[in-house]
């Protein structure tokens, strides 16, 4: 069984393992992230692809045509 300086001793024994290695890997974080962002999801903002059409009433002014 194992007693509470055990516990304590593993739990920092994970900090300094984890916390420097989090700290390195923020900078390659942002990157992947984001590469998953654009392969998986749809993308946002973007309207599909149509036909461009003046409504019936727009007339072209020929002195700038």
């Amino acid at each position: 069984m194992m007693s509470v300086s055990d516990i304590v001793q593993l739990i920092i024994f994970c900090a300094l393992i984890f916390f420097p290695l989090g700290y390195l890997a923020r900078h390659w974080i942002r990157p992947i992230r984001s590469a998953f962002r654009i392969l998986f999801t749809r993308p946002r903002y973007v309207k599909p692809a149509g036909i461009l059409r003046r409504e019936s009433f727009v007339k072209a002014d020929h002195k700038h045509d």
